[in-house]
């Protein structure tokens, strides 16, 4: 995984992040947070994680949205994978926030889901068996469980309106239709989990080499549909390798008009990659970098 730059003489050190602005500027992004009367780790605002395994890459960035922030709540979304060396098995999920629960739903459909996965299960399958844990409890969440292999093989399923795309040829393409496209709001738009019979959707994709699976909650997939020439390309952008998950963090945080929902967005590329800047980082049996 990439580090930062070196400061050198530290003069940036300190210095206020900016983040990018992706349209119209939101007023309501650079508004203080406010101070939640209750916090965890699980339930973090901001949350930037990754790794690599030489077969694949996966980079993952989850913010409370702005909504989120100033009103002193958590988020509501979830992720989470398992990498067992033969398949790469993940979800990411959004608690539908005009219910209760909607944080521990989406919560227990991805650990579910995940679970699921790893004991071999389809995504429909997963589908199934995350619906059936939610059910316990008052919350609803919407769902994207997936499998990636090594060979970039991928196969999807989804309930709701988070979705999926594959960076490739430098665009964002998505694998489903857009929800708020016609007949297609009817069956999609207000889907979730618990459900007795799932308005699941399935997808299959093979990775090229080069290319990457995104899978993002409406946070993400309403700005990217929104904004072609703004969101779309500026995340295309920042997905053509794998980037430090706090950078990705950085650029996810975009300031937009209209755009206060929680944003979740989880990469994966399949093979080894290198950032442009390390195209000529030598490598060998030095270990791991000092730390």
């Amino acid at each position: 995984m990439s580090t930062p730059p070196a400061t050198g003489d530290g003069a940036d050190v300190g210095a206020p992040l900016r983040r990018p602005v992706l349209g119209r500027p939101s007023p309501a992004s650079d508004a203080p947070w406010k101070l939640r009367q209750r916090a965890a780790a699980a339930d973090a605002a901001v949350r930037a994680d990754g790794g690599d395994d030489g077969a694949l890459s996966v980079r993952v960035a989850s913010l409370a949205g702005v909504r989120h922030r100033v009103g002193g709540t958590g988020p509501e979304d979830a992720y989470g994978w398992c990498w067992d060396a033969g398949r790469l098995s993940l979800a990411v999920a959004d608690g539908v926030g005009s219910r209760p629960g909607a944080a521990a739903a989406s919560a227990t459909a991805v650990a579910a889901a995940v679970d699921a996965l790893a004991a071999g299960a389809s995504p429909a399958a997963a589908v199934l068996a995350a619906s059936g844990a939610v059910a316990g409890g008052e919350g609803a969440t919407t769902l994207v469980a997936a499998t990636v292999t090594p060979d970039g093989a991928v196969a999807l399923a989804r309930v709701g309106d988070s979705t999926a795309y594959v960076r490739r040829d430098g665009v964002l393409v998505e694998l489903w239709v857009d929800p708020d496209d016609g007949a297609s709001t009817a069956t999609t738009a207000t889907a979730a989990l618990p459900a007795d019979d799932p308005r699941t959707e399935t997808a299959e994709v093979a990775l090229a080499p080069g290319e990457a699976l995104v899978v993002v909650t409406d946070g993400v997939g309403d700005a990217v549909r929104d904004g072609p020439t703004t969101v779309a390309p500026a995340l295309a952008a920042a997905l053509a390798s794998p980037p430090d998950p706090l950078e990705l963090a950085r650029i996810t945080d975009f300031s937009r008009q209209g755009v206060g929902d929680d944003r979740t967005l989880l990469a994966v590329w399949v093979g080894p990659h290198a950032r442009p800047e390390e195209a000529g980082t030598p490598t060998g049996p030095q270990g791991p970098p000092g730390v």
